[in-house]
This record gives structure tokens, C-alpha cells and sequence, in this order.
């Protein structure tokens, strides 16, 4: 077979004869054929994109290089050819987007059309025949800074092919997505690879996603240092595509084995923060979206308050923070309230408050599944439980229980949530089925890593620390004053009121989930709701609630709260020098002092 890129002694410098002059690409020789997945792999600096501009046309190499093009000598080609094999041969993908703002996305992906001629009609017509194809033709009105990420990036494919090109040159495609929204990019180059035989080539320094190749060029400092098939590629991409986030974190442990979860927890927080950004907002700018993630994770590291996350939720992006309005930002800041509670109750081990006899009862698996199957279904379900049929109901919960335990994985979960009912599954459409299988596994990563408060702690808490606790309380119950009341209004969560709740969607008290949730630094703060005439009910509920600030100033311990400049070093430290009070402080009962 005849190579369609050719390229031999490539050289390339910038700032030829000047002092600053810098050697890109040093004797590249290489040969790609039709119809290859070919990846250029390296770290930052290493030549990647230089290479591909050079055989996009958009960079000339120095004399006495040799590239050729579908049979085009690229040192050759006037102004005139190099737009005809852009217009015609050619289609590229960047890593951020590239997109026109002030047009729509059905605009952005038929613009191409129009430098060959296309009439108006047959050109949108043509662009959302591929928005549909790639699930985003609901979106074609919208401008292209109100779409996620990953949106705005199936936008800009859709742009490279909308004028058939044989090749696609794509730039770190997925360098600025989540891992959902990035492998769903790599399984659409892969069909437009496999399905409509066109040759990729792309640009990438995460060895994650070198499993979509059949080529693997290795650069290091302008050189090709070495060059491998994948021979497994197909067999890579299966396995890859049944790993869970649960399995990963499962790996992370077995090569961390030194660690305990609490530790490998503040090593996942800037994956936490990052999933549980995209699983909550879909509309903002890659700016937002950054915001949001630095604030999430912040506050699950307790380094900020339930109101400064509320104050950068409703600030205006142009001032540092994601733009959302009132309504917006009170409705994410309860969604993730319930997320968190029900995370941590699917990690805890015993109930908080005390049986007649003192001791503290194990949460069993059939409570956890009882109270998680009832929170899906209000979550992403919503008014049509009421229509499932009993025998649904068992059977999803059946489904819960098989994955907290671990009995199935995520793509187990959503089959027996998807399969008709007549076949034995769940019998839900695939979209709740998607949504609820979604939702479990964000809860099962959320509470991976939590620390669990002594149940020994609690009981050596006398009347002496009831006033500490219930200061505690007071101090809390003031600090979010201001947010409660934006809060009132809200009706998010009403139908999950239970005795001893405060008000709407309020989760602080242990009846709500029936499991004596402990507070921490993550959580302090986050409660909604509480109005004045029910203070003196959260203060008794709060002797059952133990801050973690209450238990070391009982034990004369240093709190452990990690600022926004700690390093990854001192946290694993300070992880490891709390591990070790937890366990001094439980020397006569091991068994209840669990980390998961």
C-alpha cells in the first residue's frame, strides 16, 4: 500500500539566526497509509504540533525537507493550492475548540460549506444531519459558549468533516475535558476511523489514550525516538471501556498499597472536584467550568464555607465566578447537599445515635440500598416513580444492592436497569437508565476516602462537651444565615421531609437518612434551610452530631484542614498523622473504626 503522508530529513526551527533560536524538529522521517489511527505521543515541547501544522500546511519546514501530502509536495504548493487542500483534503480539530461565538453551532458546522459553494439549504441541511449524529441538533440555536466542553468539542468535529476530508489532523482534542466527555470524543474519531475510513492523526500527551491507535509515534526533543503498532487495539479499548471510576481508584490502591483510602482520597480530590463539576453544569464556558471545579474541590478539602461556595456560584463570571443566577445557584447548592449526605451515609458503617443499651448499631446493606434506591428515584426519576410497578421497584433494588457491593460493575448496572422488564431487568428507557446509573456511581465516588468519627469518641462525650457541640451548632447556624434565607423559597427536596427535618430540602439531621450522618470539614456549612423558630430543634439534634473540631479540642489535637496552597506532600502527611490519632483513640475496638 502507497503512503499518503510522507515526510523525509523534516526540519524545523524557530527564530532561524537569532539568539532565542529553537530546533522543533530535528530529521523526522516517517510514512503514514490510508485510512490509519496514528498518534504523535510526547510531553509538552516535544515537536507534536509542530509536526502536525507542517502537515497541515500551516507551518514551512526548512529547506531541504521532503513532505508530501495525498501526492502534493507541500514545499511546492501555491497560496491557491494550499486553500483547495484546506477546503477539500482536510479537516482539523483543536484543543480549544476554535469556534465562532457570535455565530450558532448549526452556523459553525455548515461555515465550511460555503467556500465550496453549497447552497443555504443543502448546507444546514448537511450540519444537522451531523449535530444529529453526534447528539447535540437540540443545541443547533444556541451560541457555542453556552454548551459544555465536551459540546463545543463534537461541534468542531462535525466542522472538520462537514466537507468529507480524507484526513483528520485533531490537536490534544480531549485536552481540556472530563473523562466522560473525553473518551466519548476518541469513540467518535475512532468510528470516523474505522466506519468512514478516514486517516486521524492526533496530537496527545496522556498515555491513556493511546489504546484508540494503530500507530504510535514517540517524540522526544524534535525526534522520533520510536515508533509501535498496536497490535491490541481493539482488545486495549474493551478493557479500557469496562473499567468504572470505582475500578480505577481500585487500581490507584494496589499501586499506592502504602496508603490509606483517607490518604488516596486527597490525591482523587482534583478528580472528585472535576466529575462532580461536570455531572452538575453542562452550559458554562471552560472558565466557569474551572471555577466551579476549584470551588468543589475546596470545599470538599473544607477549605471554604457553604456560603463563599453559594457567593461564587451566583457571582458574575466576569468577576471570578460561574455566573449563575439565584434560583440557579440555590438549586446546585441542594443537589449537591444530597449528594454528599447520601455519599456519606453509602460509606458508613454504623448508625450515630445509640441503641437503649449505648452501642451503635451497623447500617446494613439493605438499609443503604433502601434509602439509595429512594434517592435515585427522586433524583432522576422524579414524579414517574409513582408509575413503576412494585416488581420494578424490587428489582431495582436488587440492581443498587449488586453495585455498592461490588456483585456488578457500572455497565452490569445499567443493563439490568435498561433490559425490558419482560426479561427480567428494571424496564426503564435508556435515558433514566443512563441517568440513575450515572448518579450511583458519582455517590460510590464521592464517599470513597471519608473518614469515619470514632462511634468511641461519641460516647465519651459527656455534659461537658454538650455545650461545646451546641456552640458548635449555634456557630454554624449563624455563619449561613445569609444563605438560608435566599434558601427559603426553595423547594428542592420537599418530599423527602422526615421528622426532625428543619425545613425544605434541609439534610442535616441523622433521621433524614436514617444514618446519624457525622459532620465534617466538607460538610459544615452546606445545610440549607432552618428558620429561627426551630434553633433550639438543630441544637438537640446536634449533640448527636459531632464536628470533628469538637473531638480534637477534646483530645487536644490539631484539626486537620488543608489550605489552598498545601502541598500534595504535606496533605498525605497530615492524612497520615490523623490516621494515627483516629486509631490511638480506638485501641479497644478496632472494629468500628473503619476507613472505606
Amino acid at each position: 500500500m502507497e503512503s499518503i503522508i510522507r515526510t523525509k530529513n523534516l526540519n524545523f526551527v524557530y527564530n532561524k539566526g537569532k539568539d532565542n533560536e529553537f530546533h522543533a524538529l530535528v530529521n523526522i522521517n516517517m510514512e503514514i497509509y490510508p485510512e490509519e489511527f496514528i498518534m504523535f505521543f510526547g510531553p509538552s515541547g516535544c515537536g507534536k504540533s509542530t509536526l502536525l501544522n507542517v502537515v497541515a500546511g500551516l507551518e514551512t519546514p526548512d529547506e531541504g525537507s521532503e513532505v508530501t501530502v495525498l501526492g502534493r509536495d507541500m514545499m511546492k504548493l501555491t497560496s491557491k493550492q494550499f486553500a483547495e487542500y484546506h477546503r477539500n483534503d482536510l479537516g482539523m480539530v483543536f484543543q480549544a475548540y476554535n469556534l465562532i461565538t457570535s455565530l450558532s453551532v448549526l452556523d459553525n458546522v455548515a461555515l465550511p460549506q460555503m467556500f465550496l459553494n453549497v447552497g443555504k439549504r443543502r448546507r444546514e441541511k448537511w450540519a444537522m444531519q451531523l449535530l444529529e449524529r453526534f447528539g447535540i441538533d437540540k443545541q443547533s440555536k444556541k451560541i457555542p459558549t453556552e454548551l459544555s466542553g465536551g459540546q463545543q468539542q463534537r461541534i468542531g468535529i462535525a466542522r472538520a468533516i462537514v466537507n468529507n476530508p480524507k484526513i483528520v489532523l485533531a490537536d490534544e482534542p480531549v485536552g481540556n475535558l472530563d473523562s466522560v466527555s473525553a473518551k466519548n470524543v476518541l469513540e467518535i474519531l475512532g468510528q470516523l476511523n474505522e466506519i468512514e475510513k478516514k486517516t486521524i492523526i492526533m496530537v496527545t500527551h496522556n498515555p491513556e489514550n493511546l489504546v484508540y491507535a494503530d500507530r504510535i509515534f514517540y517524540l522526544k526533543d524534535g525526534t522520533i525516538i520510536r515508533e509501535v503498532v498496536n497490535k491490541d487495539k481493539h482488545k486495549e479499548i474493551m478493557k479500557q471501556e469496562q473499567k468504572t471510576a470505582a475500578a480505577e481508584i481500585t487500581d490507584l490502591m494496589r499501586a499506592y498499597h502504602g496508603l490509606t483510602p483517607e490518604q488516596i482520597n486527597i490525591l482523587i480530590m482534583p478528580y472528585k472536584s472535576r466529575i462532580f463539576a461536570h455531572h452538575f453544569i453542562t452550559s458554562r464556558s471552560m472558565e466557569e467550568t474551572k471555577v466551579f471545579e476549584d470551588i468543589i474541590q475546596r470545599r470538599l478539602m473544607g477549605t471554604a464555607s457553604g456560603q463563599e461556595m453559594f457567593e461564587t456560584l451566583h457571582r458574575p463570571s466576569v468577576d471570578g465566578g460561574v455566573g449563575f443566577n439565584i434560583h440557579t445557584a440555590e438549586k446546585i447548592m441542594a443537589r449537591i447537599n444530597r449528594a454528599l449526605e447520601m455519599s456519606y451515609f453509602v460509606y458508613q458503617t454504623h448508625h450515630q445515635k445509640k441503641n437503649v443499651d449505648g452501642s451503635h448499631e451497623k447500617v446494613t446493606d439493605d438499609e443503604k440500598v433502601e434509602k439509595l434506591t429512594t434517592y435515585l428515584l427522586h433524583t432522576c426519576y422524579d414524579e414517574h416513580a409513582k408509575n413503576l410497578k412494585p416488581e420494578q421497584i424490587v428489582r431495582l433494588k436488587k440492581a443498587v444492592k449488586d453495585r455498592i457491593t461490588n456483585a456488578i460493575q457500572k455497565n452490569g448496572f445499567y443493563t439490568a436497569l435498561d433490559q425490558p422488564f419482560k426479561e427480567e431487568g428494571v424496564g426503564l428507557n435508556s435515558v433514566t437508565a443512563k441517568d440513575v446509573t450515572e448518579e450511583i456511581e458519582l455517590i460510590l465516588i464521592l464517599g470513597f476516602g471519608i473518614v469515619k468519627i470514632n462511634p468511641q469518641d461519641i460516647e465519651g462525650l459527656d455534659s461537658e462537651d454538650d455545650d461545646q457541640v451546641k456552640q458548635a451548632g449555634d456557630k454554624t447556624a449563624d455563619k449561613e444565615n445569609a444563605l438560608n434565607s435566599l434558601q427559603a423559597d426553595s423547594n428542592i427536596d420537599q418530599t423527602e421531609k422526615k421528622d426532625g427535618e428543619v425545613k425544605e430540602g434541609i439534610i442535616l439531621t441523622v433521621d433524614n437518612y436514617q444514618s446519624g450522618n457525622t459532620k465534617h470539614n466538607f460538610l459544615d456549612g452546606m445545610k440549607e434551610g432552618g428558620d429561627k423558630g426551630k434553633k433550639d430543634t438543630i441544637q438537640e439534634e446536634n449533640k448527636n452530631i459531632v464536628d470533628e473540631q469538637v473531638i480534637d479540642s477534646k483530645n487536644d489535637k490539631t484539626e486537620v484542614i488543608f489550605e489552598e496552597d498545601t502541598s500534595l506532600q504535606d496533605a498525605i502527611i497530615a492524612a497520615q498523622e490523623r490516621e494515627k490519632q483516629l486509631k490511638e483513640a480506638d485501641k479497644t475496638n478496632k472494629d468500628n473504626n473503619q476507613y472505606f
